[in-house]
């Protein structure tokens, strides 16, 4: 049985304390934040798993009510700095929305699609789309999670373990798609992302980098938000927009779909 993220039961209303970090392309540091002050720094390990030979660690790519460091940190309790956040991405050609099912999905380009998103990808009157903002993309905040917390998350998000092995047909260059989704709510995929902004930095880090997606195949329809959910993605759009992810593009894409509360 698995844990899904609808089943999230932490307070929209706890104090913001955001942490953020630099980049797992070099080591790192992690700063202590209230969003406008540093208090403290302590080493983080250094990426182990590849993409492929020669590519760092995926960094995760929160796109929903992940993009919360607060919600994160109820989450992510193996390793502290899992819940810290050190960029804003973006993918581009992506799309954004919130699907049938009631929750944030990300649905790839045309050449990327599989399954069901074979059907629906490249029909805009069925899927979220960007509406001319910055072109069609998907902005999210980037994290460094450990293996533990990896495993704490898929479980949130559904991931079928026993879900059988990804055609190697469906192959596409730049993305790694090793399982099919099976009877999983989302499935994993790793592809590059383009980092908009790191966080606490010099400005000499990579501008592109794996991150960890995950993406539901199946439910790429719009929907209405589930009523749990519009509270856990307001807070979500707040603390990202403060830690940078673009306001307008926020406003324009994710709004629509999320009402205030």
């Amino acid at each position: 049985m698995h844990l899904h993220t609808d089943l999230d039961v932490d307070t929209t209303t706890t104090p913001i304390n955001i942490t953020t970090a630099t980049s797992a392309t070099k080591p790192t540091t992690t700063t202590t934040t209230t969003l406008t002050e540093l208090t403290s720094t302590t080493p983080s390990p250094p990426p182990t798993t590849t993409l492929s030979s020669g590519t760092a660690k995926p960094l995760y790519f929160a796109y929903g009510s992940n993009l919360s460091p607060t919600q994160m940190a109820s989450r992510c309790t193996a390793l502290p700095s899992s819940s810290i956040p050190l960029a804003i991405a973006r993918l581009p050609k992506w799309r954004w929305l919130i699907h049938e099912g009631g929750y944030a999905n990300v649905v790839p380009p045309a050449e990327m699609c599989v399954s069901k998103q074979q059907a629906e990808c490249i029909s805009t009157g069925e899927v979220g789309v960007a509406g001319g903002v910055d072109e069609d993309a998907v902005y999210g905040v980037l994290y460094d999670m450990g293996e533990e917390d990896e495993r704490i998350l898929d479980g949130f998000e559904g991931v079928d373990y026993s879900a059988p092995d990804a055609a190697e047909e469906g192959a596409v260059e730049g993305m790694v798609r090793e399982k099919e989704q099976g009877h999983g709510s989302y499935n994993k995929w790793v592809v590059e992302a383009e980092v908009v902004k790191w966080m606490n930095v010099d400005g000499n880090e990579a501008k592109t980098v794996p991150v960890l997606v995950y993406v539901d195949e199946v439910r790429v329809r719009n929907g209405p938000p589930k009523a749990e959910y519009v509270p856990r993605m307001n807070r979500a759009i707040r603390e990202s927009v403060a830690l940078g992810l673009p306001a307008k593009w926020a406003e324009e894409v994710m709004r629509p779909a999320i009402p205030l509360n």
